[in-house]
């Protein structure tokens, strides 16, 4: 691979401001779990609309998940979902989320605007194509379901991209920017007007009017949950509802010049998007290889991304590359708004399905609508309660199999392998499992490969030399530290004496 140093996105370069902890207990009148992109609209969205006690935390830094770590897509276009919701739906489920996610794209330009943040925001076209003929049907008839619900969409076969198409629909004015840029601007606007934002402080549990901290107890009327996966999945049964899936991103320099963005509507097809680098030269945001997290097979995705970068551009060579982690619903729509299955004045936002962005900002002007004027008009196809299971079908039947299989697999024979350095594994030691990373040096960490939160088999991630959970994405390092829930408690650790 020609990137030698540790995968890191672009974003990354940002200086975030640096907050401190909760010290003790507290009471607001809304709390938020959760200072990404999320957690921050919300905050702002709600603070337009007249609440102004208002607590943020987050167990890391503010932004430090997933939020710099998107390809920053603004866009109302989320692959074929509007023939989706339409025809397996209703059409006016199809006719909210168009409207929810068209909101979002115009809040973006209306905020930018009126608060005047310098965060690379630009308007471009957003395209999903593809290559297959017997495909093309299927985006022509996106093409016409969008332009029904009142979204600026068109057909063409003539794009941009380094190769020919067979079909693509163009969604005309949408956008893209620097999210840490954008979120460092929303930061400070909060802090001035009096919002306290706590970092390295954890929600360890949730009940109506309070959230429990490792650092104090809030008191709040609202409590929203906008944490990515949300930790209160056990007492909710929020696991049943949603899992994690990773994708991998390079940036390329040296691969031309690009206008608009673009994405194969065949699940783990590819992405592009153009993005100045620090020095204002032209970039190509390029992605490929989804899967479930912890189901990584034999392939590094980062080689396997600049030999298709390589096959695509002749001259291009990666500036960056990183990987991301998004939360999947079954049915393709976000859980936004009140979850009566965790209290009356919890609300949630999750299950973005990669988009983050646009849905963020859904999110925060639907669940400030409902807190501040009892509904909103978008909210029932994003409902966390909603009991239509057409469009959810046959992936829970999927995830449940699976999910069933990967709690066993810690009970079967490991594999018989030497590792070698800077190699990991779960290995047979005298006939237990052992999750075991040898380091560059030679050094050995061992852990039991089984996650914490609810006992499935975790496995060795090479791409970022992780140990990842092979039921709900939990992530930890090869030393056992969680790096991403749901799990809160760090792997066991293995001694000689263990």
């Amino acid at each position: 691979m020609l990137l030698t140093r540790k995968p890191e996105s672009f974003w990354r370069n940002e200086n975030m401001p640096s907050l401190t902890p909760l010290t003790g207990g507290t009471q607001a009148d809304t709390v938020i779990v959760g200072a990404g992109m999320c957690g921050l609209l919300c905050a702002y969205m709600l603070r337009l609309k007249g609440v102004k006690n208002i607590v943020i935390i987050d167990a890391d830094e503010i932004c430090g998940g997933v939020t710099a770590d998107t390809t920053a897509k603004i866009t109302s276009q989320h692959g074929l979902i509007y023939t989706k919701l339409w025809e397996g739906w209703s059409e006016s489920a199809a006719s909210q989320y168009a409207s929810a996610n068209e909101n979002a794209v115009r809040l973006f330009r209306e905020i930018i605007e009126r608060e005047q943040i310098n965060c690379d925001f630009t308007i471009c076209d957003s395209w999903v194509y593809t290559t297959d003929e017997d495909k093309s049907r299927a985006v022509l008839q996106e093409a016409q379901t969008a332009q029904k619900l009142g979204i600026d969409a068109k057909y063409d076969i003539r794009t941009e991209l380094p190769f020919s198409v067979k079909g693509a629909v163009k969604f005309s004015a949408q956008a893209h920017f620097h999210p840490l840029k954008f979120a460092c601007a929303i930061c400070d606007i909060l802090l001035n007007d009096g919002c306290r934002i706590y970092s390295q402080t954890a929600a360890a549990a949730a009940a109506d009017g309070i959230v429990y901290t490792d650092r104090g107890d809030i008191h709040a009327r609202q409590i929203i949950c906008a944490t990515h996966y949300p930790f209160i999945d056990k007492r909710s049964l929020m696991f049943t509802k949603v899992f994690q899936e990773r994708s991998y991103v390079a940036a390329l320099r040296g691969a031309g010049q690009m206008k608009d963005m673009y994405l194969d509507c065949e699940d783990g097809g590819f992405s592009f998007r153009p993005q100045k680098d620090l020095n204002g030269e032209d970039m190509i945001l390029f992605g490929a290889y989804d899967h479930k997290t912890g189901h990584e097979d034999d392939m590094t995705h980062y080689d396997g991304l600049i030999e298709e970068a390589a096959r695509l551009y002749l001259h291009a060579e990666p500036a960056y590359m990183w990987s991301a982690q998004d939360c999947m619903t079954h049915d393709g729509v976000p859980y936004i708004g009140r979850y009566e299955a965790a209290g009356d004045n919890i609300f949630i936002a999750t299950g973005f399905n990669k988009w983050g962005m646009t849905s963020s900002m859904a999110a925060a002007d639907i669940i400030s609508d409902m807190i501040t004027k009892g509904g909103s008009s978008n909210s029932d196809v994003f409902s966390p309660d909603r009991r239509d299971i057409r469009l959810q079908a046959k992936s829970f039947i999927k995830e449940s199999v699976d999910i069933a299989g990967n709690f066993l697999t810690h009970l079967t024979p490991a594999d018989d392998k030497l590792l070698k350095n800077n190699e990991g594994g779960v290995v047979d030691d005298n006939g237990r499992r052992v999750g075991v990373y040898k380091d560059k040096n030679g050094r050995i960490y061992a852990v039991k490969p089984v996650c914490t939160h609810m006992g499935c088999a975790v496995k060795w991630n090479k791409d970022e030399n992780t140990w990842d959970c092979t039921c709900h994405g939990s992530r930890f390092d090869y030393e056992g530290n969680v790096l991403g829930g749901p799990a809160m408690k760090p792997l066991e650790r293995i001694t000689d004496n263990s």
